[in-house]
C-alpha cells in the first residue's frame, strides 16, 4: 500500500475517519482500521493499474503525491455505501487524481519512481545535454579568409 491508516487521519482527521469508517454505527469512537486499510489497497491496486506500463509496481519509496492520491481514492471508497455518499468535494478530488494518473500514464506528468523494466525515459534531474560538434561558422569562415 502506498499509503496508512495513519496518513490518513493526519490528512482528513480522526473524527471524520471514524464517521466513514463506522458508518452504520454512530456512537463509534476508533477507526475501523480494517476497513480503511481495505479501501487504501483498492485504491493502490487502482494506481498500479496507471502505473504498471511505465513504472515499476509496487512503487518501493512512493513520493508524496503518490500518498496523496491514494489517501483521496481511499477516502472517496469509504463514502460509498448504504448509510453514506460521497460529498462533492471528495468526488471532485477524485476525479482530480484520476486526471492526475491519467497525466502520468501518458507520461506527461514524471512521477519519481524506478522505472519498469525495459521502459526508457528521461531521469528527473538529468539536465540540458550539450553536443561539441565543430562549429560550421567561425569568424575566419564568415572573413572569407
Amino acid at each position: 500500500m502506498y499509503a496508512t491508516v495513519t496518513d490518513m487521519i493526519a490528512r482528513f482527521g480522526e473524527t471524520h475517519l471514524i464517521r466513514l469508517s463506522n458508518p452504520e454505527d454512530r456512537t463509534a469512537e476508533a477507526v475501523n482500521a480494517a476497513k480503511v486499510e481495505q479501501a487504501l489497497t483498492d485504491a493502490t491496486a487502482e494506481i498500479d493499474g496507471y502505473l504498471r506500463g511505465y513504472y515499476a509496481v509496487p512503487v518501493a519509496a512512493p513520493p508524496a503525491d503518490l500518498v496523496r492520491a491514494t489517501c483521496i481514492l481511499a477516502r472517496y471508497e469509504l463514502a460509498q455505501g448504504e448509510h453514506v455518499t460521497p460529498s462533492d468535494e471528495m468526488t471532485k478530488g477524485r476525479d482530480d487524481v484520476l486526471k492526475w494518473l491519467r497525466e502520468v500514464a501518458s507520461r506527461r506528468v514524471h512521477l519519481d519512481a524506478a522505472l519498469a523494466e525495459g521502459a526508457t525515459g528521461s531521469k528527473v534531474g538529468s539536465g540540458p545535454r550539450y553536443s561539441d560538434r565543430p562549429r560550421d561558422f567561425t569568424y575566419d569562415t564568415l572573413r572569407g579568409a
